[in-house]
């Protein structure tokens, strides 16, 4: 059957997820993680999940190879989910496929095969103002049935997490893919953090107490958030949230029982006002031996 005529615009439209991170080799976790977070919350098929986990890694792994020969550099993972299938777009700003080899070295890196087989549809292309780019497309149906679970559109990106830094930065829409994504990178860096595991639980707690504030308290459509991880500490903010949608936060108590591990399991926890929204700062530190 021939394959449907699909105009690459992931990236250009908004994306169900934007993941922006460095391209280091242990960012591939982080990368696996985010699709299986979208995976869960869609109800995503099995082996959809393994083509998309095999053929997005080596994208992104060849960026780690060889897109930043001097060190790393950044590296963008842009997923869109509509009714002809999964789009990923695989960005980064190093060196373009026409600064490379005669021989088309980088090309093969990519392990375009194995992308080519597990795709129905794969570009690879120089990025004009410079680095390359890597699209593909995944089957959403086989044998007339749905692999996944289609969600509601995605809202516009207005740029707010712009404004963020961090090991990994993203933005998802809607807001209820953040439970799954913002839990699996949270723990992800949490273990390269060396969390004990009495505190790696905690990281659990929070991170589905986070998701279910944001829920109710989300400004939009669309919800960011930032994670930095340092030694036995992790830094997450998430946002843009409504003005004064957590007054029981700021005054160190939660009414709400889903609330209450951000209070208790938090070292930090402070809401930011920002221009007529707020972003949800919270820190956890192991102490423990």
């Amino acid at each position: 059957m021939e394959s449907p005529t699909v105009t690459p615009t992931v990236g250009a439209a908004a994306p169900t997820v934007s993941l922006e991170l460095e391209s280091r080799p242990e960012t591939l976790t982080l990368v696996r993680g985010m699709l299986a977070g979208v995976a869960e919350l869609l109800a995503m098929d099995p082996e959809l999940l393994d083509d998309l986990k095999t053929a997005v890694s080596e994208a992104c792994n060849n960026v780690a190879l060889h897109a930043y020969p001097d060190g790393v550099g950044p590296l963008a993972v842009l997923l869109s989910s509509n009714g002809d299938g999964i789009q990923v777009l695989v960005r980064d700003q190093g060196l373009g496929m026409t600064e490379v080899a005669a021989s088309g070295d980088r090309v093969q890196g990519v392990g375009v095969p194995v992308i080519r087989a597990l795709t129905e549809r794969a570009e690879f292309r120089p990025r004009a103002g410079g680095g390359t780019e890597v699209w593909m497309l995944f089957a959403g149906q086989r044998d007339g049935k749905p692999l996944f679970r289609l969600p509601m559109d995605a809202a516009p990106d207005d740029g707010w997490c712009k404004q963020m830094t961090g090991d990994a930065v993203v933005s998802v829409s809607p807001v209820m893919l953040l439970g799954g994504v913002l839990g699996r990178l949270s723990r992800a860096l949490a273990a390269n953090a060396r969390f004990s595991l009495d505190r790696f639980s905690d990281v659990y707690l929070v991170t589905d107490a986070i998701a279910a504030h944001a829920a109710k308290a989300a400004a939009g459509d669309r919800i960011g958030f930032a994670i930095t991880a340092g030694r036995r500490r992790l830094e997450l903010c998430v946002g843009p949230l409504r003005r004064a949608s957590g007054g029981e936060l700021e005054a160190g108590a939660c009414a709400e029982e889903s609330c209450s591990p951000l209070t208790v399991l938090s070292d930090e926890l402070e809401l930011i006002p920002d221009n007529g929204t707020e972003a949800l700062r919270v820190v956890m530190i192991d102490r423990r031996q």
